[in-house]
């Protein structure tokens, strides 16, 4: 951990494997400048993000699903 209380990166940051890109490297930037709250706030809407884009995904499936039932005999 540096000075400023910023960890220093990781190896496999280093390495390239978390942040391959540069919008990568930009976001994790803007990231390390916000406070913990505001970094608890963007997580839990990530999160969100997350699963409401998953439920969509399930009811696609399920609208599929039963269209095809309703046009089998």
């Amino acid at each position: 951990m540096r000075r400023d209380g910023v960890a220093d990166a990781g190896p496999q940051e280093d390495a390239g494997v978390y942040a391959a890109n540069p919008r990568e490297h930009a976001m994790l930037a803007l990231w390390r400048e916000l406070d913990e709250d505001a970094q608890r706030e963007i997580q839990h809407a990530a999160q969100e993000k997350k699963r409401l884009s998953t439920l969509e995904d399930q009811l696609q499936e399920l609208q599929a699903a039963v269209a095809s039932l309703i046009r089998s005999p």
